[in-house]
């Protein structure tokens, strides 16, 4: 959808990469792009506000069911408090690590409305290719988020 190549390797292979050429460019979150100072050998970083940094709590559906209704209850509580927590600050640490990129010097590319614009239009062939794996609801409720931002 891009015109672009992806290419396969290990995570820590991509600062190398970067800096050789061997690829152009990566995508990560702005905390990995600090720790592992991707933006000291790429010319700069796009922000296209595309995915967010979330965490959750699995569980086998047997095991949870297993247990008393109020255990259960007090665990869905405690879960969704430390997720909220968790979560804000995952956001809160991904900021800082942004900021702390344009304080060493990186540059932050901000998209234009008509620039966000291209690439949501670029991507609409790949909503389409996943619309039978990921559910038109799913996929619906996800275009509704982005047209919202």
């Amino acid at each position: 959808a891009l015109g672009a190549s992806p290419q396969k390797m290990a995570f820590s292979e991509v600062y190398g990469a970067l800096q050789t050429g061997v690829v152009d460019g990566q995508e990560n979150t702005w905390s990995n792009i600090y720790g592992k100072k991707f933006f000291e050998v790429q010319d700069g970083t796009t922000e296209t506000n595309h995915g967010i940094i979330d965490y959750l709590v699995v569980t086998n559906v047997d095991w949870w069911e297993g247990l008393d209704a109020d255990v259960r209850d007090q665990m869905a509580t405690i879960l969704s408090e430390v997720t909220k927590t968790r979560n804000t600050e995952a956001y809160n640490v991904n900021q800082s690590n942004r900021q702390s990129i344009l304080d060493a010097g990186g540059k932050i590319v901000e998209l234009n409305a008509e620039q966000r614009q291209a690439w949501v239009d670029a991507m609409k062939p790949v909503w389409e290719q996943f619309k039978g794996d990921v559910g038109e609801a799913n996929i619906a409720a996800a275009q509704a988020i982005n047209a919202k931002h």
